[in-house]
């Protein structure tokens, strides 16, 4: 809604409201000297073109925090009102397996490090020395099984030609044997060998000989034995020399980078920990005043758990609504006049920070959403929700003398109001009109600021002169 308002001027730039005092005055001249006259003061003011809205007093920022971490309460410092700044504790939880975690992942990083370290750490002379020592020892091995390979045929043969004789030993003596119980046969039916008769213990001693010389040839390693013996001497050469070499090249680069990779790991384990610890406090994001505080000591909470609420009302402002028609001629800068519903005849000053570049349709009614921050809200006792009335002003005719409008009079096409002499009487003065609105009228002419000028008793008879700045 678009209106004028006008603002009484105190000095420069002070805006004060038209004050109207009646007074009685008597004079000579004319009936209208001769009884009590109403009059108004020329008073030299602003007159402002304002779109006019209301809404309601809000805080820069407003916040309901909860804790990161779910546990219970162990302590609550704050009470609603209590002004608090950036960074205070408002209210903590439990943190005794919090730290028992810390401790944990500290331990944890300790062994990862050491491993890490030991990894990238160059071989020591002693290290250097054993693996060379080993490289060595396999090397021998292999030397003592390649010669054992080259004589295996040899042995083979040594050890196992007496097989042979012995078995023909074996066979003489058991001819002898046999010859020996054929003849006994031969002179008596019932003739009984004697084991231990010289043909029986020959036998015996060919067949343990023969015993005794094929154990010997089964014991003689086979030249298939020498050479598996070769092949496993040569593996550990081999594995030997690779770790020799390994050791003086140092780690791996891929083993390097996974073992970097689980220190990171564990070095970030040990990080979210510690932010769980400090995810315990509950801390105010900004200056502010709580509004709200929603748990005690011993409550159990969550992360969804609204737990203190905060306002930020470093800067107060109020947003209105602006009908389509207006809005064009709203600009950011422009100021206003706010008026508080619970402030009787207290007005504060804003300016226009904000304009919606998009407006809002309800019921057919397109309007635009015009913030306005407050510049003066400490002088009063503002809170926020506060239901105001605005005025935003687009336009002003600054420095220009107004009075009453039912003290202009006509006469044809002139316009004149009745002076007040010093000395009671009356004269009429002509003057040009300018604009009027609430029941005050611009006016230019042989008129200066601060005459009295008469309110025709007609027209003061109709409900008087008084008004937003004037008195009943």
């Amino acid at each position: 809604m678009r209106k004028w308002v006008v603002a009484g001027l105190i000095g420069v730039g002070v805006v004060a409201a038209i004050l109207i005092l009646p007074s009685v005055l008597t004079g000579t001249q004319g009936a209208a000297t001769a009884q009590e006259l109403d009059t108004a003061v020329v008073e030299r003011t602003t007159l402002n073109d304002s779109i006019e809205s209301s809404g309601t007093v809000a805080a820069a920022r407003s916040i309901t925090l909860t804790f990161a971490t779910s546990g219970v309460v162990n302590t609550v410092n704050v009470e609603v009102g209590d002004i608090v700044t950036a960074g205070q504790v408002l209210a903590t939880v439990e943190t005794s397996d919090l730290e028992y975690q810390i401790q944990l992942q500290e331990r944890a990083l300790i062994v990862q490090q050491a491993n890490y370290d030991q990894l990238i750490a160059p071989p020591s002379e002693s290290e250097i020395a054993q693996a060379e020592a080993s490289l060595a020892s396999a090397q021998s091995q292999l030397l003592q099984a390649q010669v054992s390979l080259r004589s295996a045929p040899n042995s083979v043969t040594l050890n196992c030609s007496d097989v042979t004789d012995r078995q023909r030993d074996v066979d003489d003596a058991q001819a002898d044997y046999d010859d020996y119980v054929a003849a006994g046969f031969e002179l008596d039916a019932t003739f009984l060998p004697d084991p231990d008769s010289t043909f029986g213990l020959s036998l015996r001693d060919a067949l343990e000989a023969l015993e005794v010389a094929q154990a010997q040839c089964d014991n003689t390693t086979t030249v298939e034995e020498y050479e598996l013996q070769v092949a496993s001497a040569q593996a550990s050469v081999d594995q030997a020399q690779a770790s020799l070499d390994a050791l003086l090249a140092g780690a791996d680069a891929e083993d390097v980078a996974a073992s970097l990779a689980q220190l990171e790991q564990q070095e970030l384990e040990l990080e979210d920990a510690r932010s769980a610890l400090e995810d315990a406090e509950l801390a105010a994001p900004f200056d502010g005043v709580v509004s709200a505080v929603d748990v005690v000591v011993g409550n159990s909470v969550s992360s969804s758990t609204a737990v203190i609420s905060l306002v930020d009302d470093s800067q107060l402002h109020v947003d209105v609504q602006i009908d389509e028609l207006d809005i064009p001629q709203v600009e950011l800068g422009q100021s206003v006049i706010v008026a508080p519903d619970a402030l009787e005849d207290a007005t504060l000053t804003g300016v226009v920070a904000r304009v919606a570049p998009v407006g809002e349709t309800t019921d057919g009614v397109v309007t635009y959403e015009v913030r306005i921050d407050l510049t003066d809200a400490r002088t009063y006792p503002i809170f926020v929700g506060m239901t105001t009335d605005v005025e935003i002003v687009i336009g002003s005719e600054p420095d220009v003398l107004v009075v009453p409008t039912e003290a202009i009079q006509r006469a044809g096409i002139n316009e004149f109001v009745e002076v007040v002499n010093d000395d009671g009487t009356t004269r009429s003065v002509n003057v040009t009109t300018g604009t009027t609105l609430d029941g005050y009228t611009v006016i230019s002419g042989d008129i200066e600021e601060g005459l009295q000028v008469v309110i025709p008793e007609e027209e003061a008879q109709t409900g008087g002169f008084g008004g937003p700045f004037g008195g009943p």
